[in-house]
């Protein structure tokens, strides 16, 4: 129960700050995903050297490195996402990518694509997904890309609840043993019923308050919070299985009873792909059925 109340109250003043940062400006909003982006790329350069058998010096250098074209990439996608759609993961990020080749050239690596692999790994992991949050934000609206990420932590909250007190199977014992099958089960119903009521809440708030904000049915929601949620779950497992396959128990140590910026991110980064791809989806059958609509 106590490591509960820390969780909860940790967990709630975040969520507060992220929430007011991603309503207050595009500005506040900037600064957090900068944070997140630069603490997650730090944390994984971090915990990950020993793995990838470099000395403290070379992983403080690659790890530099790492920063600097991260907060490239993050204000590039800040800047131009709201006019070029996707032009920074599908313009910058390549080239990110493709100088981690290029220098591999000039060192002195014994396994120069092992190398290549774990240094562009949290470019992907990471940077990505956050340039992606971006373009909701930009695309959907302030409350649209809020929206989202309330849904996932919700989902971890009932998640976390249901399995308290209801876990008796294990999801991935072998990934992530504290995880239940009724804890999913149970995060999963209560979300989703949770989630069916968006078109009004985000409808009420976006009218209220001014908020831009992407209107979608009930139904579309529905659809839109499944493939969120069943991806958030992976995200959490991937997320376990990197810390096994390091050897570590969490990322870090910044948040009291939820670990570091990977640890609270986990769901988030593997989720918002998936997420983008469903409501790409779900645009594209709306435009056909506009189409259809006029040709009649």
């Amino acid at each position: 129960m106590k490591n509960f109340l820390i969780r909860a109250a940790s967990g709630l003043v975040v969520a507060t700050l992220v929430i007011a940062a991603i309503l207050g400006s595009k500005i506040s909003y900037g600064i957090v995903v900068m944070i997140a982006a630069i603490g997650g790329v730090f944390e994984f350069y971090t915990i990950s050297a020993n793995i990838r058998h470099v000395d403290e010096a070379h992983n403080k250098s690659s790890r530099s490195t790492a920063i600097i074209l991260t907060v490239i990439a993050i204000l590039f996608s800040w800047l131009f996402n709201h006019r070029y759609n996707f032009a920074d993961a599908a313009v910058l990020l390549p080239v990110i990518l493709f100088i981690y080749f290029v220098r591999a050239l000039f060192s002195k690596s014994d396994r120069p694509f092992e190398s290549i692999a774990w240094e562009i790994l949290p470019f992907i992991y990471i940077v990505l997904p956050v340039m992606l949050l971006n373009y909701l934000y930009f695309e959907k609206g302030e409350l649209f890309a809020m929206a989202i990420l309330f849904l996932i932590w919700f989902y971890d909250s009932m998640c976390y609840i249901s399995g308290s007190l209801l876990g008796r199977t294990k999801l991935f014992a072998r990934v992530s043993p504290q995880k239940t099958v009724e804890g999913l089960v149970g995060g999963m119903v209560l979300s989703l019923i949770f989630v069916f009521f968006y078109d009004k809440i985000l409808g009420f708030l976006s009218t209220q308050y001014h908020f831009n904000c992407a209107s979608y049915t009930n139904i579309q929601w529905l659809f839109i919070g499944f493939v969120t949620l069943v991806f958030a779950t992976l995200g959490d497992l991937v997320e376990s299985l990197l810390k096994r396959n390091i050897g570590i128990k969490d990322s870090g140590a910044i948040l009291p009873g939820h670990g570091g910026f990977l640890d609270r991110l986990d769901a988030i980064l593997v989720a918002i792909p998936f997420t983008v791809m469903a409501i790409f989806l779900v645009d594209r059958v709306n435009d056909i059925l506009l189409l259809i609509d006029f040709l009649k």
